[in-house]
């Protein structure tokens, strides 16, 4: 499923303009259209519930914070995506910073621990409660990371390469290579636990074009 449609853009775009009219309830609207599409987006890069919740809480602060100054260049979108994917790179380099530095014994038995909400279901729960979902969520993690942005955006979240490439920053050629790349691993990966055929016939190996 796209997230470019006619309707869906014609919808942010009447919301957005609301919201830069003075009207903040558009954006809790716009927030409840397309929270879920970001949680599970930042959940596929995580695969922690409790990750993909701050996550999240940060990139739609970030948007409110911002949105008086979107002039529409993109869709909203394309936008809010460009947003999340910032947020799942900074998360990551905050998780790899903290695992280098040496935790003291106060850190260790620190009190400050906020309860967190958590979402009523999981991305694809079925899938990733099953074994099989076991094998591509961590076929997904070995993945590269700018492989995985884009095999999630196609693969998970239905987006169009041209979406992907607008909300990534990438020319359409890398992200057909990046795909082309991260979808052959996933059948690799994949192929002792899933008929080939299966694993063809959901994820086919594209042209690659363009620069890896």
């Amino acid at each position: 499923m796209s997230g470019g449609s006619d309707s869906v853009k014609d919808a942010d775009h009447f919301l957005v303009e609301q919201f830069q009219s003075g009207d903040q309830g558009a954006f809790d609207v716009l927030v409840e259209r397309h929270y879920k599409r970001v949680y599970d987006y930042a959940y596929y890069f995580t695969h922690s519930v409790e990750d993909a919740y701050d996550i999240t809480q940060d990139v739609f602060y970030r948007a409110f914070r911002s949105l008086h100054r979107f002039k529409g260049d993109s869709s909203f979108f394309t936008w809010v995506y460009r947003i999340a994917t910032n947020a799942c790179i900074d998360h990551r380099r905050r998780r790899r910073t903290y695992q280098n530095i040496e935790l003291t014994e106060a850190v260790i038995h620190q009190e400050d621990v906020r309860t967190l909400r958590t979402p009523e279901r999981l991305p694809d729960e079925n899938a990733y409660n099953s074994e099989i979902g076991v094998h591509i969520k961590e076929a997904v993690r070995q993945l590269p990371e700018k492989q995985r942005q884009v095999f999630v955006l196609r693969h998970f979240e239905g987006l169009a390469l041209q979406e992907i490439a607008d909300i990534l920053g990438r020319g359409l050629g890398t992200v057909k290579a990046h795909l082309f790349h991260a979808t052959r691993k996933m059948r690799h990966f994949l192929t002792p636990y899933i008929e080939e055929s299966h694993v063809a016939g959901e994820w086919p190996v594209e042209e690659e074009s363009g620069r890896t």
